[in-house]
């Protein structure tokens, strides 16, 4: 349980602005997509005062799971900087120091290890973003991570 008690402080500094959620955890039975679709229900719940009426997103861990892509780990540690620093509307306005960023994803990768696995639902940031939603939100972006024994997932949303 070291390893999970060094990525908490990482992820909550990751998720310190109020777009952005993380969850981590011991492997279960239950499937990273499970993992997002809980994560993605209380993002929805806190951010409901924003959703536009009408809007829908996934319903299920399934239809989560079809939106993510596996990415490699360099591409991972990017996207959790990115979430972390940037806001996910306004993609140049600078949320929080983005070397501090770096660091605290890059020391989550390296906690679960080189033999992790990733996946997002996004394919670029920035002005040519793309992505797969798995909110009712406008813009979602979520990155998540496995080992044997342990799931990281940084989810941020936004609407414009």
């Amino acid at each position: 349980m070291e390893i999970l008690e060094g990525i908490a402080p990482l992820l909550g500094s990751l998720a310190a602005s109020t777009h952005v959620y993380a969850r981590w955890g011991a492997m279960s039975e239950a499937t990273i997509a499970e993992q997002v679709f809980d994560l993605v229900v209380v993002a929805q719940a806190d951010w409901a005062h924003q959703a536009v009426a009408g809007a829908v997103g996934p319903v299920s861990a399934r239809e989560i799971e079809a939106a993510l892509e596996p990415v490699e780990t360099a591409r991972a540690i990017e996207l959790m900087t990115n979430l972390s620093a940037f806001d996910l509307v306004y993609s140049r306005r600078l949320l929080r120091d983005r070397d501090h960023a770096e660091r605290a994803a890059a020391r989550v990768a390296k906690l679960l290890g080189r033999g992790a696995s990733w996946v997002t639902n996004t394919e670029a940031m920035g002005n040519g973003r793309a992505w797969t939603p798995v909110t009712r939100h406008g813009i979602d972006v979520v990155v998540a991570g496995t080992c044997a024994e342990f799931f990281v997932i940084l989810l941020a949303v936004g609407d414009d």
